[in-house]
């Protein structure tokens, strides 16, 4: 994540944290279905170019492209812009204790799946952005405080 766009992802994450809440790391990806395909995602969100869909995602309620956020206590679904950064829609908080990482998969394209309580999606991203699927992957496999510890960085 280049560090322009963090600091951008880092200012629109910063009028929704809570008191003393701390934002970890955002990255563009293709938010779809959990079980989605890296080459059916590709395909019908349109990653590989020249290749689009017209479908939404009915979990949560927009198309694919979105800028993705994770706090040490939420994940954050934000808008994207034409241009890549976060836009100024809020789509959706998940609480970090219900998040879990299932799956991560790099390559030309890479997938990282993220579990919920109840259902998940599948986050799809090209090549170019496969350092931001490897950073936002460790940081959902890091292990939760319990309830009154803080948060380490190492």
């Amino acid at each position: 994540m280049t560090e322009m766009f963090r600091s951008r992802v880092a200012a629109a994450v910063a009028g929704h944290l809570l008191p003393g809440e701390q934002f970890r790391v955002g990255a563009r990806a293709v938010v779809g279905n959990l079980t989605a395909s890296r080459l059916g995602t590709a395909l019908s969100r349109g990653i590989i170019p020249g290749v689009a869909d017209a479908a939404t995602d009915w979990a949560l309620k927009t198309t694919g492209k979105q800028v993705v956020a994770v706090t040490d206590r939420r994940m954050l679904f934000f808008s994207q812009t034409f241009w890549g950064g976060p836009g100024d829609e809020l789509l959706m908080i998940v609480p970090r204790e219900l998040v879990s990482l299932a799956e991560a998969k790099f390559g030309v394209v890479s997938v990282v799946r993220v579990a919920f309580a109840v259902g998940g999606v599948s986050l799809t991203f090209p090549l170019v952005d496969r350092g931001s699927a490897k950073a936002l992957a460790a940081e959902l496999g890091r292990a939760l405080p319990r309830h009154g510890e803080p948060l380490s960085d190492g």
